[in-house]
């Protein structure tokens, strides 16, 4: 009897001890849990209260400053980020990743990041017109649209507003410029990926046939097609058919690079300007038999220079300016007072001219 009521006792007291020991880890597990999420959130914010109001005023931690005008300032930490207005002193957008605004000051919207979307803000106030809730893309306002693109990896045009004004499939590339207008017109891309030129409408003015078309200089628009580069003017008139290596707009003209690598340089209504045009002239020396005093050799001026053209390519180029070859050589060098290794093309075949481009030992 009395053996029973003390193995009773016993059961009782383990009961009680392993009730005690539950409660403890209970206990235990969730100051543990209250500890690391308290850490999470002051050491790795997230985007939730306390980074946004406590965080975010520690400006010691904020080392990217980038003033995008007088009105407002972005600054980041590398990983958060905010707009302070810098007329109220005052944080108006918070969670932003980067933010990019125009350099045309009648776009007032500049585009902004924000946990993974894209959106657009005011940049006299720094507050969000179209919020980033929406776009996994966007692009600048140009003329008073932005070019936007949700999950379905088609493009639209959207106004200050956020409404959809263009929206015709078209896609995204493997790149792009910007899409963005000039004089009403911008470079597109059709479902194939093809680049062509539309309106204000989405309609093309020039259809989706190059390789890629970018905006350049006094509001020409650069066509690449296999390789081959021409031109076109602000309103989409051919000025520079596609047939050349490269084209450069300058202030005085248009230099183009033709197939054999010479260049010439035509007006801007496309007519011939100068039939010869370089880049770089280069001396060119050769060895002497004789050499220094401290036994270094001698060299000596030629009477020939070196013409550079395009993509490593040189001519040889008379006393008198005139041109004895065509820019072929990747290298002219001198071997006597007047003979010139020219060697083709990168490789290490040459020929040797003289002084009047006419091959030696032909």
């Amino acid at each position: 009897m009395k053996l029973c009521k003390f193995s009773k006792m016993r059961n009782l007291r383990i009961l009680v001890y392993l009730k005690k020991a539950g409660c403890f880890i209970l206990y235990a597990f969730f100051i543990l849990c209250f500890i690391t999420g308290c850490y999470n959130i002051c050491h790795r914010p997230l985007s939730g209260f306390v980074h946004s109001v406590i965080l975010d005023d520690r400006y010691d931690n904020y080392t990217y400053k980038d003033v995008i005008n007088e009105h407002i300032t972005f600054y980041s930490n590398g990983a958060h980020g905010y707009i302070k207005n810098n007329n109220t002193d005052k944080k108006v957008l918070r969670d932003v990743k980067w933010v990019i605004a125009s350099e045309n000051k009648k776009d007032t919207l500049a585009c902004y990041a924000s946990k993974g979307f894209r959106g657009f803000l005011d940049v006299r106030t720094g507050r969000p017109v179209i919020p980033a809730e929406r776009y996994t893309k966007a692009w600048l306002f140009s003329e008073g649209l932005a070019a936007v693109m949700e999950k379905d990896s088609t493009i639209k045009f959207i106004d200050t507003r956020g409404q959809v004004v263009i929206d015709k499939d078209f896609r995204f590339p493997d790149f792009s410029y910007g899409f963005l207008f000039y004089d009403s017109l911008c470079a597109m891309t059709d479902a194939s990926g093809k680049w062509g030129i539309i309106d204000r409408r989405g309609d093309w003015v020039i259809c989706p046939e190059y390789d890629g078309i970018a905006h350049v200089k006094s509001g020409y628009w650069l066509l690449n097609k296999n390789e081959q580069r021409g031109l076109i003017d602000k309103k989409g008139r051919p000025v520079i058919p596609v047939e050349y290596r490269e084209i450069n707009v300058m202030e005085h003209g248009i230099s183009v690079v033709l197939q054999d690598y010479t260049m010439q340089m035509v007006d801007f209504d496309g007519s011939l300007k100068y039939k010869f045009v370089t880049g770089d002239i280069d001396d060119i020396y050769y060895t002497t038999t004789n050499v220094t005093e401290l036994g270094e050799d001698i060299t000596k001026l030629t009477p020939c220079k070196a013409y550079y053209t395009h993509a490593g390519h040189y001519g040889l180029l008379s006393p008198e300016g005139k041109p004895l070859t065509k820019p072929e050589f990747s290298s002219i060098t001198g071997i006597g007072p007047n003979l010139y290794y020219c060697v083709f093309d990168f490789t290490n075949t040459g020929i040797i001219l003289d002084g009047k481009g006419n091959l030696v030992n032909e």
